[in-house]
């Protein structure tokens, strides 16, 4: 690579830092397993579901839960609104549902590379 390319992006990441911390941030927020079975289960449906359906589905209590959709809000992952006495979620975005497939996806290539060389 030639120094101006190098420099280009050394210029591009330093604007995009504020980016950085962000995605760093949403990727530590959604490394979870709870999480990540909430992100999963909000985007196998269309529209919303209950809190109260969401806790049976994922199996912890009711404050575990609250503090863990705390989280996904703060990074914009989960939308929630009152509706009554319950409590409707969804997905704030389609496409964080997207980029955990991408993610499934990327680790089941990764296995299928690592078969053979455990045959070996």
């Amino acid at each position: 690579m030639q120094l101006t390319e190098l420099d280009t992006i050394i210029s591009s990441l330093e604007q995009n830092d504020q980016i950085l911390e962000a995605q760093v941030d949403f990727l530590k927020t959604v490394a979870n397993r709870h999480r990540l079975k909430i992100i999963m289960a909000l985007g196998q449906i269309q529209g919303e579901m209950e809190q109260r359906d969401l806790q049976k589905i994922i199996g912890i209590s009711k404050a575990n839960l609250s503090q863990h959709l705390a989280l996904l809000r703060s990074v914009g992952v989960v939308h929630s609104r009152p509706a009554g006495r319950v409590t409707m979620l969804s997905l704030k975005y389609p496409a964080i549902k997207e980029a955990c497939a991408m993610v499934k996806d990327v680790i089941a290539r990764r296995a299928s590379e690592l078969m053979p060389a455990a045959g070996r």
